[in-house]
Formats: structure tokens, sequence, C-alpha cells
């Protein structure tokens, strides 16, 4: 994926030196300066002596987002993040050329351990970054930190893929079966592997699992011999794994103490004494508790499936259907959601609450993505139909209101655009970079509306 062609910015010199324990939320690309980066360099840092570097990639372009969320794990483990402002959702071509320059433009910049250098991303982020470590050989990533999605494609894995690899996914996210999925796959090849759940929906992880994500990958280059080990920090990650994996057991949570018995075995050989916990895994890996517990998730994961089946082939069908047809298949939709919605906040059991849940959060996804494919085709009446459904169904949620303005712009039709950025606002949109910096939206940036709503929301 990437290029790697960094030995003509390495001949630059007299680079102005960038500020540390910060967040930079724009650094330009010497080469390119429409590409673009936020940086956050440790208060430590100097270039007498080399970096580990973190490559973060958000699904909206939004790099200064998982810049903030790592720089204080990042502050005390002392890594560089370095969060594409350009790599987005349904831009592939543009997602490499931004991976490209944000590692040229570092690597001319900062001094970089070469053994220590990984990519984290959410959702489709979390697929650039997968794609980074994955495609790209000379890059030698050590690790990928993925939030709310798995692979890069759903293509069977190869040996490739058997570097370091934590996952963290919401409990709700309706790309959980993905992630149990790979997760099952990594135990079952013996691949280094890390998978936590957290409550919530399709989301970067929360903060405690970010240092969870980073305390792993530093542990795993000490495992590595890349990093030296310390004694203290090995004691205590392990000690924490023993405590997790008692309190799995005690409150009979088998697939819990699975993970943490994995890591007791895996993330410590060559660090610590861990013949116990081989043993204990593999006892446990046989036992009747923990088939019974993988049966539940397999049947948690089925139902998911069986649950989005008819409305996923209903969606699929929109933007080819007759007039006629169209309206039975969007009504039969919108009642399928409707229902999935009251059974979800009627249930009685957590389980069955978080399996709709689960699959009305990938309807609803794949709707969004359904209308961003149209969009990206210029198929633009067929988008907005798409994005006006998911506005009809989730009449809170700000983004397809901001997706059906960048469709009116698209259209030539400004006034509703600015229309549908007032929706957006009215439903909970609060950041004004997402407008400012929204390329769908230029053509509205010289609209008297469109700069007094940004105006309006830096005021609040």
């Amino acid at each position: 994926m990437l290029s790697l062609g960094v030995t003509a910015l390495q001949a630059q010199i007299g680079l102005p030196p960038l500020p540390t324990g910060q967040v930079i939320e724009n650094v330009a690309c010497l080469s390119d300066p429409t590409q673009n980066y936020a940086l956050y360099l440790p208060s430590g840092y100097t270039p007498a002596k080399r970096w580990p570097i973190i490559y973060a990639f958000d699904p909206a372009a939004r790099g200064k987002v998982p810049v903030k969320l790592y720089k204080d794990v990042a502050e005390k483990y002392g890594y560089i993040v370095a969060g594409s402002n350009n790599s987005r959702n349904f831009a592939l071509e543009e997602s490499s050329k931004s991976a490209n320059a944000m590692w040229a433009d570092t690597h001319a910049r900062l001094s970089l351990d070469e053994r220590q250098t990984y990519t984290t991303g959410f959702s489709g982020g979390a697929r650039i970054a997968g794609s980074v470590a994955l495609r790209c050989a000379p890059c030698r990533i050590a690790g990928v930190i993925a939030h709310g999605a798995g692979y890069p494609n759903t293509a069977e894995a190869s040996p490739k893929y058997a570097l370091p690899y934590f996952f963290a996914v919401g409990d709700q996210d309706f790309n959980w079966p993905e992630v149990i999925a790979i997760r099952r796959q990594r135990e079952d090849q013996g691949w280094p592997y890390r998978v936590r759940v957290f409550p919530g929906e399709h989301q970067w992880a929360p903060a405690a699992m970010i240092e969870d994500a980073v305390a792993w990958i530093h542990l795993k280059a000490m495992q590595a011999g890349v990093r030296a080990p310390d004694a203290v920090f090995i004691a205590d990650f392990f000690a924490r794994m023993q405590r997790e994996a008692a309190e799995a057991e005690q409150r009979g949570d088998w697939i819990g103490q699975l993970s943490a018995l994995r890591s007791l075995a895996s993330d410590f050989t060559g660090l610590k004494d861990v013949h116990e916990y081989e043993t204990e895994l593999a006892a446990l890996k046989t036992s009747r508790a923990l088939r019974r517990a993988l049966k539940t998730e397999s049947d948690a994961m089925a139902e998911q499936q069986s649950l989005t089946a008819d409305l996923s082939a209903k969606l699929r069908d929109l933007a080819d259907a007759s007039a006629e047809d169209r309206e039975e298949r969007r009504r039969d939709f919108a009642e399928g959601m409707a229902l999935l919605k009251r059974q979800a906040e009627r249930s009685k059991s957590v389980d069955q609450r978080l399996i709709r849940l689960r699959a009305f959060n990938e309807l609803w996804a794949q709707g969004i993505e359904a209308g961003q494919g149209e969009f990206s085709r210029n198929h633009f009446v067929n988008a907005e139909y798409y994005f006006r459904l998911m506005a009809e169904i989730t009449t809170s949620e700000p983004w397809p209101s901001l997706l059906l303005a960048e469709t009116h712009a698209a259209l030539g039709n400004k006034k509703q655009a600015i229309q549908d950025i007032r929706e957006a606002v009215r439903r909970g949109l609060r950041n004004p970079e997402a407008l400012e910096k929204d390329q769908n939206l230029e053509k509205l940036h010289s609209e008297a509306e469109f700069q007094k709503i940004v105006a309006e929301l830096k005021g609040n």
C-alpha cells in the first residue's frame, strides 16, 4: 500500500523543530502540502534517540481525534502518534496517498524506531491500519490496534496476519460478530491477539482500553527483544492478568478467563514462568463450561445474522427497484427497523437486547454505506433516498442530515443543503470543523448562511 519514497525528503535540512507535549492539529507534508496530519510528540522527545510511532486513521479524516485519544498514554509510554487528516472512508486511493505522505513526512522530520512502528484506526480507519500493516512489507509494522472493525477485507486470513493484533469493540457494535470470529480464528491459529469488549456502540474505545492496547504492544516489544525489559512494568501487567483470570473464573465468565489465560500463557513467554498458565489454559479449552459459553456466543452471532438477512436484502434492492416496489421495500425496511428497536427496548434479557441493538446498528450502517456508495458513483438521487431513509429511522442522529447536505450540494441545491446542515445542528452536530473541512461542502463555504452556522458553532 505504501511506496516509502522518503529519500528526497530525508535530504531536507534546516527543518524547524516541532513542539513537544502538545497536540499539533495540522502538520503539512513537505512533499505535498495538500496532505497533512495531526501529531503528538512526547514531552521528552529528542532526535538523539529513536522513538516508537503509532500511525492513526479515522474514518472521517479527523486526525486529531485519535491523536487526542492516544496522547496521554503516548506520553506515559513514550510513543509518537500521527493521525491522518486526509484518509477517509470510501476513498481508498486518497487514503493510500495520505498514508504514503504521512509516512514519508514523519520519516523525514522525526527520529523513529523502525522496529516499533504500529498502526491504529477506527471502523474503516481500522481497515486502513490493517492494510498498511499487511500489504506494505517494507513498512515492517510491528502490530495493529483496531477499533470497531476487523481485517481490511473479509477474505480468509493468511499467515501474514500473524503479527500482534489488538481488537477493541463495543458490545452494541454491529461489527462485534466479525471481531469475535477473528478472535476464534487467531486462538485456533496461535497468532498473538488481545480482544477487549466495552459497553458501547460503534466508536473509538474508551481511554482505559486505549491504555490497555498500548501497554500490550509495549509488552510485546519487550517480548520480541526490541525494547529492554522493564521488570516493574512486566510484573504489574502480569499481576493484572492474574487478577483478570481469577475474577473471570469467579463470575463464571469462561470466555473472559480464556482471554486472560491466553495472555498469561503467550504474552509473557520468555519474560515470566508461564508453565502453570499453559496448563490452566489447556484444561479450560477442553472444559464443558467453555464449550457452552462458545455455543452461546455462536448462537448470538447466528441470531444477529438471521435478524438482518431479510431486511438487508430489501435495503440492497432499493436503488434499482421500480417506484412502486421501492416504496413497498422502504416501508418494510422502516417497519422492521422499528420492530428491532422496540424489541431491544422491551427485552428483559441483556443478551437479547444486545443482539437486537447490534442488528439495528448493522442495518443502519448498511443504509449509510449504501448511500455513500451511490454518492461515490455520482448517483446522487439514489444517495439522497438512502440518507433520507436513515434520517427518518434515527431522528436524533446528525450524520444522515450532514450526508444529505453533501448530496444536495452536489446536486446544486444550496438552499436545501443549508437546511440540512441546520437540521444536523438541531440533532446534535457541535463541531464546526466537520463543516469547514468537509470537501463535499466546499460549494457552500461562500454562502452567508453557512458562515453564520459555523460562527454559531464556534461561539458555542
